[in-house]
């Protein structure tokens, strides 16, 4: 939207740490607030599609990217933004640019909050992973001190032959007592080899959930990292879009201001109609004028009368007369004969003449004019130059805003246009 301006008369496998995204070019650092973004130029707009894609091809990982990689992406990524900042600037960004960062973001923040979300998932398995690791060590590890101790009373009572239960079968010289002897000492040699092959096992299972519980911590600490970098990533990303949010609702703000600025103005005008119309009462001013109205100046509608949705905003409003587009200082006709009783500023219509017609019925009203060629209490004949085509008041560029009231209460231009 312009500003208003004065009066003159005359813008794989393994758990992976999750993307680091730094893909939008409104992440804000430093002296770069948002409150400084400009659009420059209609390069800067043309550079922005460029930008962007070069931003987002940095933020897809290759399958097994460690941390180094991620962290050299996101600087990269933030010289790409470093060189848009130079470009942007929010402040005279369109409000249709303004909305379309605005749901990128939002798209952006969606996304990294996924990333965050199975960011802290994969830590989560990660560190359960480490828990499980370690207690299979430690069982291992309470296994392993039993058997060494049930081995070391084995061999003691071994050496100091403190059992003494089977002497007897083997100092016999029965034959059935020595099978029986040999048997028994083949099941003492084997029970003795059990022991000591539990115990190896026991062992090497202890070293493996060790070994497995470390590479566990270490992938754990790496997610870790990588889930605080997308979580900061993620506050950043919300940040910038309350700040893009703030700056759209000052805008609607402004809309709305302006709009109700407007319709004071045209409240005044009907006042103003009113009056004229009442003093025309029993004067010889014509009869009704109700035909005969040529175009205003060259050129075709762009805005008809009636309702108006803001494309932006989403905000409605009566528009209470057609916008015909033409170019800066192109002349502006009194669309019939007429006396003129209104000739200056006015609020969002900007530069204005109002004439009355006819029995001071029908009105009409040429709004936005860069220079004025008429003064109140003039008569003016129909196509008489009276005005040039401007954009002053509440105006998105040089159009003629064109309103016919009948009785004060503006009417569809359209029906009394040839």
């Amino acid at each position: 939207m312009s500003q208003a301006r004065s009066p003159v008369i005359g813008t794989a496998g393994r758990l992976v740490p999750p993307p680091v995204d730094n893909s939008w070019l409104l992440l804000l650092s430093g002296p770069y607030s948002m409150r400084r973004f400009t659009m420059l130029s209609l390069r800067s707009r043309f550079a922005l599609p460029a930008v962007i894609g070069l931003v987002i091809s940095l933020v897809v990982p290759a399958s097994g990217q460690d941390i180094s990689d991620l962290r050299r992406q996101r600087e990269q990524a933030r010289a790409a933004e470093q060189e848009a900042l130079e470009q942007i600037d929010l402040l005279r960004a369109d409000d249709a640019l303004v909305a379309e960062v605005l749901a990128e973001i939002q798209s952006l923040v969606d996304a990294q909050t996924a990333r965050v979300a199975g960011a802290q998932q994969a830590l989560a398995a990660a560190e359960s992973e480490v828990l499980y690791r370690e207690q299979l060590a430690r069982d291992a590890e309470a296994a392993v001190a039993v058997m060494r101790e049930e081995i070391a009373v084995r061999a003691v009572d071994s050496y100091v032959g403190t059992d003494t239960s089977l002497e007897p079968w083997l100092e016999s010289g029965d034959p059935n007592r020595t099978a029986i002897r040999l048997a028994m000492l083949d099941f003492a040699a084997g029970s003795e080899r059990d022991l000591l092959d539990g115990l190896r096992t026991a062992q090497a299972e202890m070293e493996e959930n060790v070994r497995l519980g470390e590479a566990a911590r270490v992938e754990a600490d790496l997610l870790r990292e990588a889930y605080e970098v997308a979580l900061a990533e993620l506050e950043e990303r919300r940040a910038v879009q309350l700040d893009v949010q703030a700056e759209l609702q000052v805008r609607i703000d402004e809309w709305i201001d302006v709009a109700n600025e407007r319709d004071a103005a045209s409240d005044e005008f009907t006042s103003l109609i009113r009056e004229a119309t009442a003093a025309a009462t029993g004067l010889n001013v014509g009869s009704p004028s109700l035909e005969g109205y040529v175009m205003p100046t060259s050129g075709s509608i762009g805005s008809a009368f009636g309702p108006r949705v803001h494309p932006i905003f989403g905000t409605v409003r009566q528009h209470t007369g057609v916008d015909i587009g033409a170019a800066t200082g192109n002349p502006i006709w009194a669309s019939k004969d007429g006396r003129v009783i209104f000739a200056g500023w006015k609020g969002g219509y900007g530069n204005t003449v109002v004439m009355v017609h006819g029995d001071g019925t029908v009105t009409t009203l040429y709004a936005h004019m860069s220079v004025i060629h008429a003064a109140p209490g003039d008569r003016v004949d129909q196509g008489e130059v009276i005005g040039e085509i401007g954009s002053t008041g509440f105006s998105t560029g040089p159009h003629l805003h064109f309103e016919v009231r009948v009785n004060g209460e503006p009417k569809d231009p359209q029906a009394f246009l040839p």
